[in-house]
C-alpha cells in the first residue's frame, strides 16, 4: 500500500504499547523479542532497523506515532527559533518563499538542512494526496507544527511551497573540513600520547640512575671528571635523539588555508527535486 494515501495518518495515533515496544527496540538493539521486553537486556546495538522487513509491525499508524515522538524528544529545534523570528518580522505578508528564508535555510548546519529537507519533502507529499489520505494542510500543521516547534509564518512555506525554499547547503563544505581536521588531529594526538609515555618512562630510569651517590673517598678532581664526562654524554645523547628524530619522518603540518576536499562546487541536496 502506498502509505501517503492512508487516511488520517499522522492523526490517527498507533497503539501506545507497540510504540513503547518499538521505540526500546530502536534504543536497545538487537537482541529483542516481542514476548520478553520487560526482560530485556542488550550487549549490541543494531542502530538502524529496516521497518519494511519487520514482520511483527503491520501498523502504519505505529510508525507515524513513533516518529512524531522522536521529533518532539529533539532536544533543539530543527529551524532555531530566532531564525524563524527574524524571518516573519521582516518578511510579513509575503504569499511567496521569501529569499530571506531560502539563505537563512541554507545557513543551518547541514544536519539540520537535510533533516528539514527530507522530513518536509514528506509533509509536502501527505498534502499532494490529502484528497485520498485527508490529511490537508490544516492537519498537517495540528500534527507538525508543535512537533517541529515550526511557527505557522515558515511552515506554510515549507510545506505548500517547498520546491522553491531550497538551494543548497552553503556550510557543508566547512563541516566537511571540520570533520576531516578532528579525524586528522585525533591520529596526531595519539601519536603525541605514546611519546610523552617513551619519555617518561626514559626519564624515569635517568634519574633513579642518577640518585646512586658517589663513594666518599672520590676526590673533588675525579668527580669533576666524571662531571664533565656525563655534560658530554648527555650531550651526545641529546644530539643522537635529534638526529634520529630528524630521520623520522615527520607528519605534514596542513596551513589553515590550505583544503584536502576537493572543491565542492554549489551545493546539492541529497533528494532530487
Amino acid at each position: 500500500m502506498n502509505g501517503c494515501e492512508e487516511e488520517g495518518l499522522y492523526r490517527v495515533p498507533g497503539s501506545s504499547k507497540d510504540v513503547k515496544l518499538w521505540q526500546k527496540r530502536f534504543d536497545l538493539g538487537n537482541i529483542f523479542t516481542l514476548t520478553n521486553v520487560a526482560s530485556l537486556t542488550c550487549s549490541d546495538s543494531e542502530l538502524d532497523i529496516n521497518l519494511f522487513d519487520e514482520p511483527d509491525l503491520h501498523d502504519i499508524n505505529t510508525i507515524g506515532s513513533m516518529f512524531k515522538t522522536w521529533l518532539r524528544d529533539l532536544p533543539d529545534e530543527i529551524l532555531p527559533k530566532s531564525v524563524q523570528t527574524k524571518v516573519a518580522e521582516q518578511c510579513m505578508g509575503a504569499t511567496s518563499t521569501p529569499q530571506l528564508l531560502k539563505d537563512e535555510l541554507s545557513q543551518l548546519p547541514p544536519f539540520n538542512y537535510y533533516l528539514l529537507f527530507a522530513i518536509t519533502c514528506h509533509l509536502s507529499l501527505l498534502n499532494s494526496f490529502s484528497a485520498k489520505n485527508k490529511m490537508n494542510y490544516g492537519n498537517l500543521c495540528v500534527c507538525f507544527q508543535p512537533c517541529l516547534k515550526i511557527d505557522a509564518f515558515c511552515f506554510q512555506f515549507l510545506v505548500n511551497d517547498w520546491k522553491n525554499c531550497w538551494q543548497g547547503c552553503w556550510t557543508e563544505k566547512e563541516y566537511l573540513e571540520e570533520e576531516y581536521k578532528w579525524q586528522t588531529q585525533g591520529v596526531q594526538l595519539s601519536v603525541d600520547h605514546t611519546a610523552v609515555e617513551e619519555r617518561a618512562i626514559s626519564s624515569s630510569d635517568s634519574g633513579h640512575q642518577g640518585s646512586i651517590s658517589a663513594p666518599s673517598t672520590t676526590t673533588s678532581s675525579q668527580q669533576a671528571v666524571k662531571s664533565h664526562r656525563r655534560m658530554n654524554g648527555s650531550r651526545s645523547t641529546s644530539q643522537s635523539k635529534i638526529s634520529m628524530d630528524h630521520s623520522r619522518p615527520q607528519p605534514v603540518q596542513m596551513k589553515s588555508s590550505d583544503s584536502q576536499l576537493p572543491e565542492l562546487g554549489p551545493p546539492l541536496s541529497p533528494i532530487k527535486i
